[in-house]
């Protein structure tokens, strides 16, 4: 039986295959699309998106996919994506470059805006607001990054052809941004930076037996590092505080945060040492194990490592923190925050991974605002009584013990524990075919920190609804490698749902 994860790779490949064929000569035009006499385009021109676009704006369906692929290179394709998908399609979407530079970029040669491209690599980079990387040779160019970006230009592409977060229409999101300009708020998240090896099968292996991957990604992960490029797609002013090696993984993961808008200026740089990585099993509907080598021996946060940053991390609006540092500085850096009480930031907690055979002291709980977990996180907090494992008495204890709200994230629902009398409020999660993640518990802490800053401080039923429909967009996302939604995305699904709160806190 065919899968929705195998109809999403076979679609995304014949996609990226008609990309291929799309960027030769003239490059993506509207009168190549009118033209097509053989179907070459068919697959892009019966998108239900391309259908959508034509019919709100009017417009026949060639010039609805050529728009429909450029706004979604300028809006969904980061850094280098961005700029190689323009050069390659011949979009026209540089417009602070000379005539004479134009010409070359999008003349109806390949090959000449290939050799363009490379010549002008980091203009064309600093043209679109982005850091540039070193230039590919061409070979590289030809071999590994124009596949690599059509594929993934093809992913995004599929994303807004593909039914989203339990609807069986297409929510579509308005093109106006939702703030005139980045909504006000600064944010820093602490934790882990690494690289996921990911491996994608169908079901996990019997002891001493193997099985095949169908799919293998390496790329930049850990809970701080998505949590912080989650805060950036929300338009925080975001900074990450992590150690990062100088291999070329860590060169790696610093260029991913650039490209993602995310400031690494207070990262800590560990020379001669190896990148910390983490083994991830992926299932097709996104439920997976992991197995994480920290290498928290050579690089990892210390104590005075935030006390270098005390101004910065002071003076930010929302401060995100995760287990991903010793627990030590864990520990130390709350009562740092605290030095000022009056004028702190909002302290937002993911206690993942949990801290094997050593716990939090007790003065640590009353520091955090809000604590986001898993259920069988919380029995690595406090102690429990004997017989089966009950979250409920265990949230409750930890509110007991000086916790403000915990989030308590379980099977794709949310049930928040706030109040002086404990009280547990459910919130309703809009249903996703795929499994709740940990991306998707990064993309709720963010949009929590988000909503929260927005609505001066304060904690209501809205502001839990709206970080869990992020957790929701995050999850109905999962097969695309940046699920990380942005505002428009959050609100357009939240529009379609069923749920609302009446804005009184909870």
């Amino acid at each position: 039986m065919t899968t929705s994860g195998d109809e999403h790779s076979a679609n995304t490949l014949l996609l990226a295959s008609v990309l291929e064929k799309l960027r030769t000569r003239n490059g993506l035009t509207i009168d190549r699309l009118r033209s097509d006499r053989v179907g070459l385009a068919a697959p892009l021109m019966d998108l239900a998106a391309t259908r959508r676009f034509a019919r709100a704006h009017d417009v026949d369906p060639a010039a609805a996919a050529f728009e429909l692929v450029a706004n979604c290179v300028r809006d969904d394709l980061q850094g280098t994506q961005q700029v190689v998908a323009d050069a390659i399609l011949a979009l026209h979407l540089q417009t602070d470059i000379d005539d004479r530079l134009a010409q070359s970029l999008y003349s109806s040669s390949l090959g000449r805006r290939r050799e363009a491209l490379l010549a002008n690599w980091q203009r064309l980079h600093q043209a679109l607001g982005h850091r540039p990387s070193d230039a590919p040779s061409d070979r590289a160019l030809r071999g590994t990054t124009e596949p690599a970006v059509l594929g993934e230009l093809a992913n995004q592409l599929i994303r807004r052809d593909f039914s989203s977060v339990g609807f069986t229409s297409q929510v579509m999101v308005d093109p106006s941004p939702a703030f005139e300009t980045s909504p006000a708020g600064r944010v820093i998240v602490i934790g882990g930076a690494v690289m996921d090896a990911t491996f994608r099968i169908k079901s996990l292996p019997a002891p001493e037996t193997s099985t095949e991957a169908y799919g293998f990604d390496l790329s930049p992960g850990g809970k701080a590092l998505t949590q912080a490029v989650a805060a950036a797609r929300l338009g925080l002013k975001t900074s990450l505080i992590a150690a990062v090696t100088d291999d070329r993984f860590g060169e790696e993961i610093l260029q991913h945060l650039h490209d993602e808008g995310v400031d690494t200026s207070l990262v800590k740089r560990v020379r001669g040492r190896r990148t910390p990585f983490t083994g991830v099993l992926e299932r097709e509907l996104g439920d997976s194990i992991a197995v994480n080598w920290r290498n928290q021996n050579e690089v990892s946060l210390q104590p005075e490592d935030l006390a270098a940053h005390y101004d910065q991390v002071a003076d930010c609006d929302a401060l995100l923190m995760t287990f991903e540092m010793p627990r030590e500085t864990m520990q130390q850096t709350l009562a740092l925050v605290h030095r000022v009480p009056d004028s702190r930031p909002l302290v937002i907690v993911t206690p993942g991974q949990p801290y094997v055979g050593e716990r939090i002291t007790g003065d640590a709980f009353p520091r955090i605002d809000y604590l986001v977990a898993h259920p069988w996180e919380l029995g690595h907090l406090v102690s429990q009584l004997q017989g089966p494992f009950d979250p409920d008495p265990v949230a409750r204890n930890l509110l007991a013990f000086g916790v403000e709200t915990l989030c308590l994230l379980a099977n794709g629902g949310c049930t928040v524990y706030s109040g002086p009398a404990h009280d547990a409020l459910s919130v309703p999660i809009i249903p996703s075919i795929y499994k709740e993640s940990s991306a998707s518990r990064d993309a709720f802490c963010a949009a929590l920190a988000a909503r929260l800053i927005d609505n001066d401080r304060r904690f209501t039923g809205e502001v839990a609804l709206w970080a869990a429909t992020a957790m929701s967009c995050a999850a109905a996302d999962f097969p695309l490698s940046n699920s990380m939604p942005d505002r428009n995305r959050i609100d357009a699904v939240l529009a379609k749902s069923p749920f609302a709160f009446n804005g009184g806190s909870s």
